[in-house]
């Protein structure tokens, strides 16, 4: 490969948006796994309050639903990424650590019932 090759490349690849490097994983798996967990558990925690504050209970079990269920997306997704050792311990203790964050976020948008 020739420099002017690299070069062409390298801006090709600077290019691309976050969310196009994000998905092809350029930023490895443990980067990616914990910025989409961040973003779905933000995005719960701004919604999930609004909605107990405003006492709609129907989209705030809907949202939880979602929560769940995208936790699960994203263990499915490091279960078929992860080509390491011990792919049962990575996976159980990470699972750990999103049920208690998930519970944790799930108090907080609770908070706001007095």
């Amino acid at each position: 490969m020739t420099q002017a090759d690299q070069l062409t490349e390298s801006r090709s690849i600077d290019n691309r948006s976050f969310t196009q490097r994000l998905i092809a994983g350029e930023f490895g798996l443990a980067i990616t796994y914990w910025a989409l967990f961040f973003l779905g558990g933000s995005l719960y925690f701004i919604f999930g309050s609004r909605a107990i504050d405003a006492e709609l209970w129907i989209p705030y079990f809907i949202m939880v639903a979602a929560q769940l269920g995208y936790t699960g997306l994203l263990l499915a997704g490091i279960r078929s990424a992860y080509k390491g050792p011990q792919l049962w311990k990575v996976m159980s203790r990470t699972s750990s650590i999103f049920m208690i964050t998930n519970i944790l976020v799930g108090i907080s948008t609770l908070g706001f019932i007095y």
